[in-house]
């Protein structure tokens, strides 16, 4: 196992998040949700390494599932998984959507994410039955204020775990140019120091 602190877990979630082609205000927000779910010894590397493999088969909220939410009427199912991520997104900018409680999602994919999005507002919690099931139905909920457990302070990855991310967050550097490999690391021909 790989020991890292909690910013480091929160900057190459980030990173791979937005690898898996979330948006950099997502990916961000993943980062958060990844460092909470660390904090609590969540296996937070293997739910992130689920969510940037499933990433594009998730669909975001739809307009008419928006305006189910908002008359409390039944959510649509669809054979597609709900994107966890946009999901909470959505919700947590616009509280209009669940003042109707409790709001009952149908297939969300990996619900842990918004579980863990949702729990982070302080005002919201996702009830799922498997949090780290591959899609499941869940209903959110005023979070009721109980005691936080003592959060860890470092997080630890399996090594494999860690190189698939690490290849994730690959996907948003820039490939090197002649140009580049000339000049070198950050410098051109002069040197200012």
């Amino acid at each position: 196992m790989i020991d890292l602190s909690l910013n480091e877990v929160e900057t190459i979630a980030a990173k791979a998040a937005r690898g898996a082609g979330f948006s950099w205000g997502l990916a961000e927000e993943i980062g958060r949700a990844a460092r909470a779910m660390a904090m609590k010894n969540d296996a937070w590397g293997e739910a992130l390494l689920a969510l940037g493999r499933a990433a594009n088969s998730f669909e975001a909220p739809s307009r008419e599932r928006i305006a189910h939410w908002r008359l409390g009427e039944p959510d649509l199912a669809t054979a597609v998984p709900l994107c966890p991520v946009r999901t909470a997104a959505l919700l947590l900018d616009d509280g209009s959507q669940i003042d109707r409680e409790p709001l009952r999602l149908a297939n969300v994919g990996l619900p842990i994410w918004l579980d863990v999005m949702m729990q982070r507002s302080g005002n919201w919690v996702a009830d799922v039955d498997d949090p780290f099931a591959a899609r499941s139905d869940v209903t959110i909920r005023h979070a009721a204020h109980a005691e936080r457990a003592p959060a860890a302070r470092r997080a630890a990855v399996a090594p494999e775990i860690l190189d698939a991310l690490d290849a994730l967050a690959a996907r948003t550097y820039v490939p090197e140019s002649e140009r580049s490999r000339a000049r070198g690391a950050g410098g051109g021909s002069v040197d200012d120091e």
